[in-house]
């Protein structure tokens, strides 16, 4: 089984998303996988707010990447725990998904409650219903009703689900342009909704990869730092094997505050050091 790694980073070198990288190859050579890393690849420009998200998928359009069988994105602050060995793609051997992805289970319950950068349930219900009502698919739902949430930083795509990907996703001009013109927050414009409704759209075999390869530690949303306390972090890493580094300012972070993030309990961080 022949695997890539691609990860990418428009804009200025920052310590955290350097530091991210130089993990996430290790871990790479760790389990025998090719990695590229690119820099400023610029690959979409005329998108929005969220053009550089859209890089994420410049890998199913290299015909470099055709060679091979599964090729995995993962964003520049998502990180591997120390010494990781557990191979990634092992979990697709002889089976024929398009496409992995992980859940964010707490996200639908959080935004009946929260509302952040315009992303909360009212506009979720809105979101799902003009994907519905546009592309004749039925979008996913938790037990409790709500709509799913879907985090588009580690996907991994099969050799077939990059074809399918090529031959059945709608434009990303076409996307942005619906959800423009919808009124929806621009949040809704990024590459992670748009993910989200290809599952559906493209008929991908897609499969639910266990919470450990995207866990994310956040800030708890509305709350601030007071005084100089800090904020109060949620963490959502439970036998993790990449953390998802949520945190306002990650990418100033040093290599030794991400590995501390990444390997230690909470009470054992010092963000502000």
């Amino acid at each position: 089984m022949k695997t890539m790694i691609y990860q990418f980073w428009d804009g200025e070198d920052k310590p955290g998303v350097l530091a991210g990288t130089e993990l996430m190859r290790e871990y790479a050579d760790n389990i025998k996988s090719d990695y590229i890393f690119e820099k400023n690849p610029r690959w979409q420009k005329n998108l929005g707010k969220y053009s550089p998200h859209y890089g994420a998928f410049k890998p199913i359009f290299d015909e470099k990447m055709s060679k091979y069988d599964y090729v995995l994105f993962v964003d520049t602050d998502v990180v591997p725990r120390k010494s990781l060995n557990e191979n990634i793609f092992d979990q697709f051997k002889n089976t024929d998904y398009d496409i992995g992805i992980c859940e964010e289970w707490n996200a639908p319950k959080t935004r009946l409650n929260y509302t952040i950068a315009g992303i909360n349930n009212t506009n979720d219900e809105k979101w799902v219903s003009l994907i519905e009502k546009t592309y004749s698919v039925k979008m996913p739902r938790t037990k409790e009703k709500l709509p799913k949430a879907f985090n588009s930083g580690v996907i991994v795509y099969s050799k077939n689900g990059m074809e399918k990907f090529r031959n059945n996703h709608i434009t990303f001009k076409d996307y942005v342009s619906l959800i423009n013109n919808s009124g929806l927050p621009s949040f809704y414009t990024c590459d992670q909704p748009y993910i989200h409704s290809m599952l559906e759209i493209c008929k991908f075999k897609w499969k639910i990869m266990n919470y450990k390869w995207n866990s994310s530690v956040h800030f708890k949303p509305g709350t601030k730092n007071l005084f100089g306390m800090g904020r109060p972090v949620i963490d959502l890493r439970n036998n993790h094997n990449f953390v998802h580094i949520q945190l306002n300012g990650k990418n100033g972070f040093s290599k030794d505050k991400i590995n501390r993030i990444v390997n230690l309990p909470v009470e054992d961080w010092v963000l502000n050091s």
